[in-house]
């Protein structure tokens, strides 16, 4: 039984549409669109060429990653936003990091979402402390000891 010549354009499309979760970057799912679309196209009759098809392929998924995938990856990505007088491009300052080995004349390491950083501080800190991310230069963090949440006392 033969499948017809639309079917491989959805299937293709479907199957790329599906890729896109296991690559994930907004790449794949435009080809995959363009395909459903040229599917569509080959289903409703407008198409007949090979040669138009692949054409028509071609400029859709180009058309879709130059003009779609940048609105879609700022909606769904998030842009990273500059704090005034601050500037991180990595998103790091004011988050919280672990020491991971004492601070010996002002450096030592911190350990951040599963990475080791080198780190300077102008207090004394011990593993285990807790710090606050206040400047992010190259490898090198400044950090400065975690606001301690003080007792209520009643």
């Amino acid at each position: 039984m033969d499948m017809p010549e639309y079917s491989y354009w959805i299937i293709a499309g479907l199957a790329l549409m599906i890729a896109e979760f296991a690559v994930s970057g907004l790449v794949v799912i435009f080809f995959g669109i363009a395909a459903l679309l040229v599917g569509s196209l080959k289903f409703l009759g407008l198409l007949d060429d090979t040669t138009w098809e692949l054409t028509i392929f071609a400029v859709i998924s180009v058309l879709l990653l130059v003009f779609v995938r940048r609105v879609l990856n700022d909606k769904l990505m998030g842009r990273e936003r500059q704090r005034q007088g601050e500037e991180d491009s990595a998103g790091l300052i004011g988050h919280r990091a672990t020491v991971a080995e004492a601070f010996a004349k002002g450096t030592g390491t911190v350990n951040y979402r599963g990475a080791r950083w080198q780190a300077q501080c102008n207090q004394p800190l011990n593993p285990g402390d807790m710090v606050r991310i206040t400047q992010h230069e190259g490898l090198w963090l400044t950090v400065e000891p975690w606001p301690a949440v003080k007792p209520e006392n009643d």
